[in-house]
Parts: C-alpha cells; sequence; structure tokens
C-alpha cells in the first residue's frame, strides 16, 4: 500500500466517516454486555496499532521534511496489511452502536474515521495516482506574441506564474492556454468521481451528502443556508471593495477584471522587506513570552530551524505523540506570506502540545476544524494593526493599504468557499439530472460577479473538492475571528501581551480534540459558531460596513 499523506500527495484525501450498518436485532442485556466487552478488547488492539503507526509515518515524514531523506511511508503498512480493513470498520462501528457514553461514542467516530479514510484511499489508490501523474506532467506551449518559438509553460505552475506576471494580456493568454490540459485531466477526475462514489456505496452510506455530513461533522444544510446568506449580504461591499482594489492594484476596472487577473490582483503586498527571516521566529517568541509561553522550555516540543539544502521551504508541525512529542519545522525566509505561514503551524503546535486529554482518538485524531481554527488565530496576526506595528514596525499608510488588500483577500476566499460549497452541495444532489459545467458557471458567475467564458467553465471538475472541504475552512475562520474577538474583550487589543489570556488560551488547549468546533466556540464564550465577528472586522478594514440577518437557532 503506498503512502496516503495530505502533506506529500496533492490530491490525498484527508478524509473520515463511519460505516454505518443497519441496527442490530434485540439481544438480551447479558449477550450485549459480553459482546460489548469482546469488542472493547479488540477495538483497543485496533486503536494502539493505529497509534502505532501514525507515529512512524509521523517519524518518516519528518525526516523527509527536515532533511530530504526517502520518506517510504508506504512501507510502515508492511507489518500491518490488514489494519484497515472493512472487518475492522464493523467492529468499531459495532462498538459504537452498543456504546452510550457520548465520550466513547465520539472516541469510536474519531477512530472510524481514521479507518474509513484509510480504507478510501486504498480504494482510489489507482485513480488518485493518475490524476497525480498527470497533473504533474502537464504542460503547454504559450505562443510568441513576436513570431517566435514561445515557451513552455508547466500547469502546476499556472498560478504562480499568474501572480507574477504583470500584462494582463499574458494572463489571459496564460491562463486560456491551459483549457486544454484542464480538459485533459477532468478526464481523469470524471474516473476517479465514479470510483469514489462506488466506494462510498460499498462503505453502507445512503449518499455522497449523508458520507459527508459525517465527516465534516456539520449540518451541510444550515452551512449552505449560512453561505446563501453571507453571499447576498456581502454581495455590494465586495463590488465596491474589488472595483477599489482593481483600480489601485492592476489599473483595470472591475468591468475588465477577469479570473486570470485574480492571482496578481492579490499577490503578496510591498511590505516583505518588514519581514526579513531574522527576525521570524524572534517574532514568534516575544509573542509568545507575552502569554507566558516560551516553546524552548516545553519538554514536549523541538523546533527544528536549521537551514539544510534538502530541507522542505514550507514550516509543518508534526505530533508523532499528543502531546507528548510535538515538533515544528521552520527554514526561515523573507516575506509577510512566510511570516504567516509560521504563526498558522504555531497554533497547530500550540493546540497539540498543551493537550491533556489522554486518550489518543480524543488528542490525535477528529474532525480539522478546530485545529484550523487555532491557526487561523495566530496567522490572523499579521493582519492585526496593533501586532504589525510593534512587530514589524509597520505604520500608517502603508500599513492601512496591506491590511485593506488583505481583507479583501480573505472577503474574496470567504465567498469562494461559498460559492463552491453551494455548487457542491447542489451537484451532489441533483447528481446525472443537472449540467454541472452550467451549474457552475452559474454559482461561481455570482459568487466572484464576473463573467464565465468556456475557459472558466472547463474548470468545473478542478474545483471539485472531496466531501465538502470549504466546510472545514469556512467554519474554522469564523471559529478564529470569534477566539480573538474573545480575547479582545476580555485581555485587550493587545491580547499576546496578557499572561492571563495564556491561562484561558491553555484551558481551551487542554481539551485537544475532545470537544467539537461548536463546543469549543461555546467553551469561549460564544453561542456557537457565526460568522459576524469576522465580518465585522472585515468590514471596519475596508470602509464597506457588512450585515447579516439574525442568526438561526444553533450553529452549523
Amino acid at each position: 500500500m503506498r503512502p496516503r499523506l495530505l502533506l506529500l500527495l496533492p490530491l490525498a484525501l484527508l478524509i473520515a466517516a463511519c460505516a454505518k450498518r443497519p441496527s442490530a436485532s434485540p439481544a438480551n442485556p447479558a449477550a450485549l454486555q459480553g459482546e460489548s466487552a469482546q469488542l472493547t478488547r479488540e477495538v483497543q488492539g485496533l486503536s494502539s496499532r493505529a497509534e502505532a503507526l501514525l507515529e512512524r509515518q509521523d517519524d518518516r515524514v519528518w525526516a523527509y521534511w527536515t532533511e530530504g531523506t526517502q520518506a517510504d511511508v508506504g512501507a510502515t503498512y508492511a507489518q500491518d496489511a490488514q489494519l484497515f480493513s472493512l472487518a475492522s470498520l464493523r467492529k468499531i462501528d459495532r462498538l459504537r452502536q452498543l456504546s452510550t457514553a457520548p465520550r466513547e461514542v465520539r472516541a469510536l467516530t474519531y477512530l472510524e474515521s481514521l479507518f474509513a479514510g484509510e480504507y478510501l484511499a486504498s480504494a482510489l489508490e489507482e485513480q488518485n495516482d493518475a490524476v497525480a501523474n498527470l497533473e504533474g506532467s502537464l504542460s503547454y506551449t504559450l505562443p510568441d506574441p513576436k513570431g517566435g518559438a514561445g515557451r513552455e509553460v508547466r500547469y502546476r505552475d499556472l498560478e504562480r506564474l499568474l501572480a507574477n506576471e504583470r500584462s494582463a494580456e499574458v494572463r489571459r493568454a496564460l491562463y486560456r492556454g491551459a483549457t486544454p490540459s484542464i480538459e485533459r485531466l477532468n478526464q481523469s477526475l470524471r474516473r476517479r468521481e465514479e470510483r469514489l462514489q462506488a466506494v462510498v456505496r460499498q462503505l453502507g452510506y445512503p449518499s455522497y451528502v449523508a458520507f459527508s455530513a459525517e465527516l465534516r461533522q456539520a449540518d451541510l444544510d444550515r452551512l449552505a443556508a449560512l453561505a446563501e446568506e453571507i453571499l447576498q449580504a456581502t454581495q455590494a461591499p465586495y463590488l465596491t471593495v474589488m472595483t477599489r482594489l482593481a483600480k489601485s492594484e492592476l489599473g483595470l476596472s472591475f468591468e475588465q477584471l477577469t479570473r486570470a487577473d485574480i492571482p496578481r490582483l492579490f499577490r503578496p503586498r510591498e511590505v516583505d522587506s518588514f519581514f526579513p527571516r531574522a527576525a521570524q521566529l524572534t517574532r514568534v517568541d516575544k509573542t509568545l513570552a507575552g502569554l507566558g509561553i516560551q516553546l524552548s522550555a516545553l519538554p514536549n516540543v523541538r523546533v527544528d530551524a536549521r537551514e539544510l539544502p534538502r530541507k522542505n521551504p514550507r514550516p509543518l508541525t508534526l505530533a508523532p505523540k499528543v502531546p507528548g512529542d510535538v515538533r515544528l519545522s521552520v527554514r526561515p525566509a523573507d516575506g509577510v506570506l512566510e511570516q504567516a505561514r509560521v504563526l498558522h503551524e504555531v497554533g497547530h503546535l500550540l493546540h497539540a502540545a498543551f493537550t491533556r486529554e489522554p486518550r489518543f482518538e480524543l488528542a490525535k485524531l477528529g474532525n480539522p476544524t478546530v485545529g484550523e481554527a487555532w491557526a487561523a488565530l495566530f496567522e490572523d496576526l499579521v493582519e492585526d494593526p496593533v501586532w504589525l506595528e510593534e512587530q514589524a514596525g509597520l505604520t500608517d499608510v502603508r500599513r492601512d493599504t496591506f491590511l485593506a488588500a488583505s481583507s479583501a483577500h480573505r472577503l474574496f476566499l470567504i465567498r469562494r468557499a461559498a460559492g463552491r460549497l453551494l455548487y457542491q452541495l447542489e451537484l451532489r444532489r441533483r447528481g446525472d439530472k443537472v449540467d454541472a459545467r452550467a451549474l457552475y458557471s452559474a454559482i461561481l458567475q455570482r459568487t466572484d460577479a464576473l463573467p464565465m467564458g468556456p475557459d472558466d467553465e472547463a474548470r468545473y471538475l478542478v474545483d471539485l473538492e472531496d466531501f465538502f472541504q470549504s466546510a472545514d475552512a469556512f467554519r474554522a475562520w469564523f471559529l478564529a475571528g470569534q477566539l480573538q474577538g474573545q480575547l479582545k474583550a476580555r485581555f485587550g487589543p493587545a491580547w499576546w501581551h496578557s499572561a492571563e489570556a495564556g491561562k484561558f488560551l491553555e484551558g481551551l488547549w487542554a481539551h485537544g480534540n475532545a470537544l467539537s468546533a461548536r463546543e469549543l466556540a461555546l467553551a469561549a464564550g460564544e453561542r456557537g459558531i457565526e460568522p459576524d465577528v469576522l465580518l465585522l472586522r472585515l468590514g471596519t478594514t475596508l470602509g464597506v460596513p457588512i450585515r447579516l440577518g439574525t442568526p438561526a437557532a444553533g450553529s452549523p
């Protein structure tokens, strides 16, 4: 079995689900008690084997990431080839049916999520490999306007090239030239989609949507309603902001803007000189010191900041054991984007390092929304005017210009996530009864407020996510905004200067993943996950008020 790690394979699955089985027929209590005891022993064995396997894999990924050594994660499956089988899934699910304690049910759900994810990834291995290999090999020739030989463009480099290209005409030629490659990729994506639907049915789910609701631990209907409300509430502010940004950044009117211009529009701004590589970790240390946290004093934390030639430049947090062994790999680099990435991983590190949850399933497994919210909380420091002035000396017009641009990008991403969620939910529910290209065109045209042409519509499968991944980002962004709001309200605008804020955070981190995203919001003092705090912040920064209607009861 080949490795299936999201960090290593661009199209690998980060999925989780619970294999549904019909409820068992009534049995006498003694028989059920005996069955439960037997299954408990067997499932504990499965859990221990899975925990050991994940630890071995993390060790290999760490060596690969920090030193460039061959990971060969696939070899770790050899000694446990039958671990992630349907038989194992059935045992975990049956024990979950027999369990009544909410904590036990959640732990078993998380464990079943891991096993189902591994099973699905194995079942889709051939299709994933085909897509990844094709994507890596695709290229096309950009014609030379002067009649020369043209230049070869790798499909995977398209976003970077669009962001760096000054000429609107060349950007559109690059974007348009990729369409034949995308149509080739669509063929492999369709075959993968067919296989995915078949495997979901094999797991016993009535539909793809039902499977996804279990995976995301979310009410997808409520999320869709929220996405619709956000698109409506932000439409006018979005048009105002995009019109302003297109003019200032690209010299274009909004009517002239195309999707080929978006990467250039939101490229990193001219503030990188304020974020030199030498100060990257110093900023982290100073920020955490105010919270009463010193990473170098934590015996369970290892920070690798070596500048090795084969080290992966992207920062990464890995936790082979939570909380006993938490690691951060950093290769210092210049720029605000690099600082944001490091802070993002620091958020993951703190969540894992301060976990006091003793149970493996509730400490390390589970839906990623909670962990991503903690990561987003710290990443968002690069969009905090007080932090920017303190840590980077960024003030006045340059700071305000940067914050306006970054807030505009966040608003764009929120709307894009809302549109993707609505597109995918409608597509999954209607299936063959709907023209996918036409549906994609209608919803994305409304989301981006940009006309959709054939080159845009061709991306209807490339933009299709596995199991509504946007739902996690959607909730994590809003939850992070609420956590930030609570910290500012309790400890002041510069909350990172408060040791009491550190204690407050440590109390929340202690739960690990035992709390759902909604439960974490409640524990922090909120009513549930709501977008109001983040949208208020964005609207204030951008000077365009954003108001939602009265929220429905509960949260997605």
